[in-house]
């Protein structure tokens, strides 16, 4: 190599002069020109950045946003998909209460096996229908809720023979029209089988208490024990011949007899001075006489009770409170060991007046003195009276009290002044209800007195109180039938009544509301960092 080309500097060669020297495939000459551009040193160099070669920028670029609008498409994908399932399974049961379950402690929307059977055993079309939208109806309150349930629970138990079914009667409005006589609330519910109906109020499902006096809410639910007495109630085939007496009487009776003829009571109206008692005539109504019977009217009467010497009859006789003379209704009641006190029956114990009450004659919470009809009867739940007159009994051989004032009751006079003192007239357990029997023990005729009609009224026999369920099974015994009320323990709903412990309440939470929330994300951001280094 001469001195002048030892001190030749380098060149800088370019791209396109590598790529030729690379490409070429003529033999090497000694031209200088030539020997530069197959320089092995820059040949290998060239063949180390042809193995290095990167993608272009905006290649990478679009690659990348490729992976991670995958990964964040997959996680928003899953998220959708979790939150679309737990709609679609509320929807479900909503629409499905067959799909539900019932977790509550008590099993608040379960029905009890005695339900079961009811619904089962019905063997006639039965209609349940509630007077609101679905959605509507069980939005007012987790009972009105728990009371949708149980219908549609009987309904599914019923094989098609009881259809539940839904009318918002504010959207249709004609639909009230086919019951005139009624004033109809969107919270009632309409039994129906046939020409029988039977109409639950909020007062029939549910119990009410009152807080600070004014404020009334709903303790418990009886919505089950009025869905099946409704039920049985249109269904029975058992009817008893009632005749109901329109002489001299002076109060609207409407209500009781609206309640007899849905329970299997066939009722009709009678006038002693002009008709006879018909001969398949079981019972006989007397509601609140104004004045006294003739004595042919009331010597019918006792040849009904007699039944030639059969027996085997019933008389309900509801007093008027008033102070009315009726010396021949009196002689038929010392006949079975009973007589009607001229005054008002008191309660001086606070603790047995209701709290809407504001005297010691009105809204008294009674005792059982006998339990002969208290079979369906609970403690918490007593029979209710007002105004009523006391009951003294004659004849205990023939007759015995059934319910009665607390020890601090007694009589008031008609004719009471203000000199009149109520600790001195206290004499304890004054009776309010009574029945005398004649005849054979195992087929008496049996003669029930209460001293007041008011405990028939809607306000005390439609009340939450047991004024219903007591006379349902008097009635039913008298009239040698089976009780068509049936009685199921009462059903509390709690905001928290789940059957699990605190702490599995708490880790159940914490799995539905963070664990796998977390999970999906979790999951969503691997998959996208795997994607993203691929």
């Amino acid at each position: 190599m001469s001195e002048n080309e030892k001190n030749i500097p380098d060149m800088p060669v370019s791209d396109n002069q590598v790529q030729t020297a690379a490409d070429t495939s003529s033999p090497i000459t000694n031209d200088p020109q030539e020997s530069e551009k197959i320089d092995p040193a820059r040949q290998a160099d060239t063949a180390v950045s042809k193995n290095n070669t990167s993608p272009p920028v905006k290649k990478t670029m679009s690659r990348k946003m490729r992976h991670a609008l995958l990964s964040g498409g997959i996680t928003l994908l899953v998220l959708v998909c979790f939150v679309l399932v737990n709609l679609i399974a509320g929807t479900l049961t909503d629409k499905f209460s067959a799909l539900t379950a019932d977790v509550t402690s008590n099993k608040s929307f379960a029905l009890t096996e005695q339900s079961v059977n009811i619904a089962k055993a019905v063997s006639k079309k039965v209609t349940v229908t509630f007077l609101s939208e679905r959605s509507a109806y069980i939005a007012i309150d987790p009972y009105c809720k728990q009371t949708a349930f149980m219908a549609e629970e009987m309904e599914k138990y019923s094989e098609g023979m009881i259809e539940v079914r839904y009318v918002d009667i504010v959207r249709n409005p004609t639909f009230v029209e086919q019951y005139p006589s009624e004033t109809l609330s969107t919270t009632d519910i309409i039994i129906a089988c046939g020409d029988n109906s039977r109409i639950l109020t909020v007062s029939d499902l549910y119990h009410f208490e009152t807080y600070s006096d004014s404020y009334q809410y709903i303790a418990s639910s009886e919505a089950e024990t009025a869905l099946d007495n409704a039920i049985v109630s249109v269904t029975t085939e058992e009817l008893t011949n009632v005749v109901l007496i329109t002489d001299n009487c002076s109060q609207d009776y409407s209500y009781f007899v609206k309640t007899l003829n849905s329970s299997g009571y066939h009722v009709c109206e009678l006038s002693l001075n002009a008709s006879d008692i018909p001969s398949d005539t079981d019972m006989v109504l007397i509601y609140a006489p104004a004045q006294d019977y003739t004595e042919t009217a009331v010597e019918k009467l006792r040849s009904f009770l007699k039944k030639d010497g059969k027996y085997g009859k019933s008389l309900l006789f509801a007093a008027d409170s008033q102070d009315v003379s009726t010396p021949h209704l009196d002689a038929l009641l010392s006949e079975y060991g009973m007589e009607l006190e001229h005054g008002f029956a008191f309660e001086a114990d606070s603790s047995r007046i209701n709290s809407s009450s504001s005297n010691f004659y009105d809204g008294i919470m009674c005792q059982f003195f006998s339990d002969r009809y208290t079979s369906l009867i609970k403690d918490s739940h007593p029979v209710i009276t007002g105004y009523s007159r006391p009951i003294s009994i004659l004849n205990a051989e023939v007759a015995q009290p059934l319910l009665s004032y607390s020890d601090y009751s007694g009589l008031c006079p008609f004719d009471a002044d203000d000199s009149w003192d109520v600790s001195s007239a206290i004499t304890g357990n004054t009776f309010v209800l009574a029945e005398g029997r004649q005849g054979s023990v195992d087929n008496p005729s049996v003669l029930v007195v209460s001293g007041t009609y008011r405990v028939f009224t809607k306000s005390y026999y439609g009340s939450a109180y047991s004024n219903q369920k007591y006379f349902s099974t008097l009635l039913a015994s008298v009239n040698h039938r089976e009780a068509s009320h049936v009685t199921l323990a009462d059903k509390v709903i709690s905001q928290f009544d789940i059957n699990i412990s605190q702490q599995t309440a708490a880790n159940l939470g914490f799995v539905v509301y963070a664990l796998i929330p977390i999970l999906i994300l979790g999951v969503g951001f691997t998959v996208f960092l795997l994607r993203r280094h691929k």
